[in-house]
């Protein structure tokens, strides 16, 4: 396919895939009067999701879902540092938790619902937008350098922080919500690194589950609490945002590490047809 056709296809489905989504949702929700539901938010999150994959599927790229045992366990091996700094916040934060609450203040179907919400929400709805929508799809319009590769990972990183953007509504105090951006950038192009060495985006999103848990279980499931920017501001502590911007630093050599040439000729040397 001609280079100018290509970038029109897939810019042109990142474009179709963001107007279904800013739009069919509430569209539904309204004719079929379901606003009223106690689940109205799953079932948002379960109509993005279908649209991000009916777009993905429509558009050719169902390899997108690939999945294998080997490449899944891969996910945690070859981000054995995300893995670990996972490990650790899940079993202090556990422990602190057990510790101080013994049970959490959360009624036991509110942390099932809070599970699910996390996983429907942070884990799929946001790895298929970045890695398995908008990665792929700047991949494939920008081609298989090594230049593009970086230029897609970038894009759909920059895209990952801003949309923390919407844990600004509420907050008391906006600067840990603009460290949450500016260390999502980072992560995101972590975890960018990660799906383009693996192919398996399952791994990513269970990977991405599991460190979000990690941090909510204490302050959310055990506390009970919602207030996001102080939470971040207690986490990060004094010098916030230099904190923030050495995660991103720091985030952006692993993904860089990651994709080094050694480990992505396979895929730097593809031609596109």
């Amino acid at each position: 396919m001609k280079t100018s056709l290509r970038l029109i296809k897939y810019l042109g489905g990142i474009v179709l895939a963001f107007a279904l989504m800013l739009t069919l949702p509430a569209m539904i929700v309204q004719y079929a009067n379901l606003s009223n539901l106690p689940f109205v938010d799953a079932i948002y999150l379960l109509l993005i999701i279908a649209i991000l994959a009916a777009v993905i599927i429509g558009f050719g790229e169902k390899k997108v879902f690939y999945f294998s045992f080997k490449s899944f366990k891969d996910t945690f091996i070859i981000g054995s540092v995300m893995s670990a700094v996972t490990a650790f916040y899940l079993i202090t934060n556990m422990y602190k938790a057990i510790k101080d609450y013994g049970t959490p203040a959360m009624d036991t179907k509110s942390v099932v619902l809070f599970l699910i919400s996390v996983f429907l929400g942070a884990g799929i709805r946001e790895e298929l937008l970045t890695r398995g929508l908008l990665l792929s799809f700047f991949k494939k319009a920008f081609g298989n350098s090594k230049a593009s590769c970086l230029a897609a990972m970038s894009l759909s990183s920059l895209v990952f922080g801003a949309i923390h953007i919407s844990n600004l509504d509420g907050a008391t105090n906006p600067t840990p919500i603009y460290a949450q951006i500016i260390y999502a950038v980072g992560i995101g192009f972590y975890l960018a690194a990660l799906y383009l060495r693996t192919g398996n985006l399952w791994g990513n999103i269970v990977l991405h589950y599991l460190f979000d848990i990690s941090l909510m279980v204490y302050p959310m499931i055990y506390a009970n609490r919602e207030d996001m920017d102080v939470l971040i501001g207690e986490w990060l502590g004094n010098g916030i945002i230099l904190k923030s911007i050495l995660i991103l630093i720091v985030s952006v050599l692993l993904g860089l590490y990651l994709i080094r040439d050694s480990k992505m000729k396979d895929v730097y040397q593809t031609v596109e047809n």
